[in-house]
């Protein structure tokens, strides 16, 4: 498990990942909508007039970097500043506010919208991000959380450094979690209500599981975080109760949920897992059905198309694809690696996960190698400089290849890689035995012990 607390590597938990559903009315769905009012002036220093009209607000959403932006509101300030109306979006979440005048962009800000949540907005200009305040409940709670949050980074500076350890450590760590799940059950339904459950279960599961899996139990029928029951219970359970009991777990979440967006969710850790634990007909049929169901969702298309990749190519005990490269004059590759176990990492050496996990990896190579285990290492990285840069500050302890000894367009297509670091654990035979991507790599002592679990460490 992973966590937040900088003990562990980080989990990753954005804003925009909140996916939230829309309400209903007698059949028939209605569109979210939210007043929006305000005043924005402008400084003496740079107009004495005191007319303040003609400063536009908006709030748009925009899909991608590609496509247009949608204008959600759209009013232009009286002479006194003041603007009102009535906000209309398609789901509670982050959008972007702007201020403009005379054609030139002046300011801009990121807002919550939320269905019925009036959002007041007070600005002036210059000195826009200065002088801007937004309250709403839903901004209140935001402001709440970033309070803690503020403070919890602090204590993870501290444990990072050293400053704070062992049971100090673990003590300020449960204080945390702790204040985080207090926000969660006091700001009930806001966007900082979840973004609070999220950290507070990672905290949880890296000092106690079993109190984490209490707090999932808590949360697992609010359809909201049944994504997040089923990420964090899966790691867990997978790893003390086994895979059938797992299994049995997300099943139960699915029976629990009424929404398509979080059963969809459910029903991919369903498919990794299979995947993950070599059932891979299984995970195909998972996958079958999946496609018909959610098919037609362009967000998951790309997700899709790489767990098929791997489900055909890559699965475990498949033969990992071949590559090859000179390290010191020796050849390294598929072939000269039979009768070897090795991790293959696929990564940039640039990627900062990659290099809070390098320190982990070095640890695992040492105490492993003792039984005959390897590490190679192909960097995507497009310079040598940056490979050097690299080492320069660390030590060298296994095969890396030079950034000229490759296509990589090649090694992407082949080993399916979609997000860096990706590991492979490979077997003496050559086989695959897990596919690793990002965070997952936690989980590689496991796979490891698996392979030479029957063997004497080597002399």
């Amino acid at each position: 498990m992973q966590s937040k607390s900088g003990l562990f590597p980080v989990l990753l938990v954005t804003a925009g990942a909140l996916l939230l559903s829309a309400c209903t009315f007698d059949q028939q769905q209605v569109q979210p909508s939210a007043p929006v009012m305000g005043t924005i002036t402008v400084a003496d220093s740079v107009d004495s007039s005191r007319d303040f009209s003609g400063i536009e607000v908006s709030i748009t959403k925009k899909d991608s970097a590609q496509a247009d932006a949608d204008t959600l509101f759209f009013q232009v300030t009286d002479s006194t500043g003041h603007f009102s109306g009535v906000a209309m979006f398609p789901e509670k979440q982050f959008y972007t506010l702007r201020i403009d005048r005379n054609q030139q962009q002046l300011g801009q800000a990121s807002v919550i919208l939320a269905d019925g949540d009036t959002l007041r907005i007070e600005a002036e200009l210059p000195g826009f991000q200065q002088a801007l305040t937004i309250n709403s409940a839903e901004h209140e709670a935001l402001g709440q959380y970033r309070r803690v949050n503020q403070n919890y980074q602090r204590v993870v500076s501290f444990i990072q450094r050293g400053v704070l350890k062992g049971d100090s450590a673990r003590t300020e760590l449960q204080k945390f979690a702790d204040l985080y799940w207090e926000i969660y059950e006091n700001k009930t339904g806001t966007l900082a209500s979840r973004m609070a459950a999220v950290d507070a279960i990672d905290i949880y599961g890296s000092l106690d599981g079993r109190q984490m899996m209490q707090k999932l139990r808590e949360v697992q029928d609010n359809d909201q975080l049944a994504a997040v029951a089923a990420r964090y219970g899966t790691s867990y359970l997978a790893e003390n109760k086994g895979l059938n009991h797992t299994l049995q777990y997300l099943d139960s979440l699915q029976t629990i949920t009424e929404d398509s967006v979080a059963s969809m969710n459910i029903q991919q850790e369903q498919i990794k897992l299979l995947y993950d634990s070599a059932r891979v007909d299984q995970a195909k049929s998972q996958l079958a059905e999946f496609k018909k169901r959610f098919g037609d969702n362009r967000s998951v298309k790309s997700w899709v198309e790489g767990i098929e990749y791997d489900l055909n190519y890559l699965s475990p005990g498949d033969t990992i694809p071949p590559f090859a490269f000179k390290n010191n004059g020796k050849l390294i590759s598929r072939d000269s690696l039979l009768g070897t176990p090795y991790i293959l990492e696929i990564t940039l050496l640039s990627n900062r996960l990659y290099q809070n996990q390098y320190d982990r990896t070095f640890v695992i190579h040492n105490i492993y190698k003792n039984f005959g285990l390897e590490v190679v290492t192909i960097p995507l990285d497009q310079s040598q400089v940056t490979i050097d840069a690299f080492f320069s500050e660390r030590e060298k302890a296994w095969p890396v290849a030079s950034a000229e000894a490759f296509d990589r367009q090649s090694v992407i297509e082949k080993f399916n890689i979609r997000l860096v670091p990706t590991r492979f654990l490979v077997d003496r035979n050559g086989e695959i035995v897990r596919k690793y991507i990002g965070e997952e790599y936690q989980d590689v002592i496991q796979g490891i012990q698996t392979i030479i679990k029957t063997e004497e460490p080597a002399s």
